[in-house]
C-alpha cells in the first residue's frame, strides 16, 4: 500500500483510542458505583457494625 495512504495511516493510533474510550467509561461506572455506595453507606446505613 501506498504510505499515504489515510487508511494506513488511521490504523495506527485505532488501539490507542479504543483503550483511552473504555478506561473512560469504565472510570465513570467506577466512579458512579463508589459514589453509590458512600451514599448507601450514610443515607441507609450499610456497613455497620452492631456494638454490643
Amino acid at each position: 500500500m501506498d504510505p499515504l495512504d489515510p487508511l494506513s495511516q488511521a490504523g495506527t493510533h485505532l488501539p490507542l483510542a479504543i483503550l483511552l474510550v473504555i478506561t473512560a467509561v469504565g472510570a465513570f461506572f467506577g466512579g458512579a458505583l463508589i459514589t453509590a455506595l458512600i451514599r448507601a453507606r450514610s443515607e441507609l446505613g450499610w456497613f455497620k457494625r452492631e456494638e454490643e
